[in-house]
């Protein structure tokens, strides 16, 4: 059992279930009830973005470093930039 959060009440463990997408939402409380000690509360779901950078010098003055993808099936197969992500076909 995944544990999201625990109950403010008993402390037990529960498992916020975001079926049809309920739980998500930030501006709103979502209520629930305690799996084990069976009283409702409510929660807030703060959602925090991470970001990262990478260096690309491919976009800016050096060259494309290109690699095969592996797919399935072979003949599918195109070029892909390890440092940006552009495809292009294979050479024909």
């Amino acid at each position: 059992m995944k544990n999201d959060l625990q109950c403010p009440y008993c402390g037990a463990d529960n498992e916020v279930c975001h079926d049809d997408g309920k739980g998500y939402s930030e501006d709103t409380d979502h209520e629930m009830t305690c799996r084990e000690c069976d009283k409702a509360f409510i929660f807030n779901t703060t959602i925090i973005m991470r970001y990262e950078a990478f260096a690309a010098d491919c976009l800016n003055t050096g060259d494309h470093k290109y690699e095969k993808t592996r797919t399935i099936p072979p003949e599918a197969a195109r070029l892909r930039c390890v440092m940006c992500g552009h495809e292009k076909p294979l050479p024909v």
